[in-house]
């Protein structure tokens, strides 16, 4: 019969175990594209804290990754990347794919020139490009590794995304102030609507029946129907909020818009279309990217000005804790763990 461990021996033969119970287990894990640093920086979600630096180029001030998007399952992070001279297709202008499990990037796609940012469709299977030198929205099939089609947007296109039935891809035309919407699934050109002045960012509801469309130098949000793609609603918040990302709860009831302006998230019911909060007091400067966790208890956003990500409670919308990143945050997204 084996001899029983002194008690002091057991307790220490248990405290790796207890230890490792004792730690926060990383679900998810953010994801900040710095602009002028060619590098994503990678934080763990339960901590807060910075694990690993990921460099997309080995150029920065030339190279700079922009606009991100993630895989329906979180397990993939793609990143725009661009260089400096829009006027000109280089390889730089492509979009890679970055493996959560492993923090690496696994794969490279041309989706066109210069995109500034990048959309997933909900199935997985299709990237759209907003490639902001050429007037252009791109899609690209991830199965075939071909170019669906390039289709004519707004001037200067910047926001792009697919709303989640798969239906419409809806890029944002900056200098034209406009919205483009583009038939996801038959692939062709549905018409061009106005909205606010310098639309930069859109998101859609969880049940596709509304798009969120920010405008920077307009200061409003724009409501739209998605049935009839129009405005059917404007939010103002003031023409020195300086508007760019924006992005939902989980369930769709609170709307969260960066502005960069002010250094300040502006909360915003959904169901009424006013304004709730503001959240200012310790936010880091110049909030360009905002997105919030999957369990839709943290809001994430990427300061272009301080080099930092503030974290915000949603519970209570205040902040909780700046994170040092690299050197000018444009975007966040949360990818997850498997």
């Amino acid at each position: 019969m084996p001899k029983a461990l002194p008690p002091l021996a057991l307790l220490l033969a248990l405290l790796p175990a207890l230890f490792s119970l004792a730690q926060p287990q990383a679900k998810y894990r953010a994801y900040v594209s710095n602009e002028y640093g060619a590098s994503i920086t990678v934080i763990d979600v339960a901590t807060d804290q910075v694990i690993g630096t990921i460099q997309v180029a080995g150029r920065p001030g030339e190279v700079r990754p922009r606009g991100m998007a993630v895989s329906p399952d979180g397990r993939t992070v793609y990143v725009a990347l661009s260089d400096f001279q829009p006027r000109l297709e280089t390889p730089d202008d492509k979009i890679v794919a970055i493996d959560v499990a492993s923090n690496k990037v696994v794969a490279e796609y041309r989706i066109g020139t210069n995109p500034e940012r990048v959309a997933v469709s909900p199935d997985g299977g299709q990237l759209w490009a907003s490639n902001e030198n050429a007037a252009k929205g791109t899609g690209f099939d991830l199965k075939t590794k071909q170019v669906l089609g390039s289709f004519p947007t707004g001037v200067e296109p910047e926001g792009v995304a697919v709303s989640p039935d798969g239906r419409f891809v809806y890029v944002t035309g900056e200098t034209s102030h406009t919205v483009t919407v583009i038939d996801a699934k038959g692939l062709k050109l549905v018409k061009h609507f106005l909205v606010g002045n310098r639309p930069r960012h859109v998101v859609f509801s969880p049940d596709s029946s509304r798009a969120y469309v920010s405008a920077e130098i307009g200061g409003t949000v724009s409501v739209v129907d998605t049935k009839t793609h129009q405005v059917v609603q404007t939010v103002a918040l003031g023409l020195d909020s300086r508007l760019v990302e924006l992005a939902l709860s989980p369930d769709g009831k609170r709307l969260f818009a960066a502005g960069g302006g002010t250094s300040t998230i502006y909360v915003i019911d959904t169901a009424t279309n006013k304004l709730i909060k503001t959240v200012k007091e310790r936010m880091g400067r110049r909030p360009w990217g905002v997105t919030v966790s999957p369990d839709g208890k943290k809001i994430y956003t990427a300061d272009g000005l301080s080099d930092s990500v503030t974290v915000i409670d949603a519970a209570s919308l205040s902040v909780v804790k700046k994170v040092a990143a690299g050197r000018g945050p444009h975007s966040v997204v949360i990818g997850v763990v498997q």
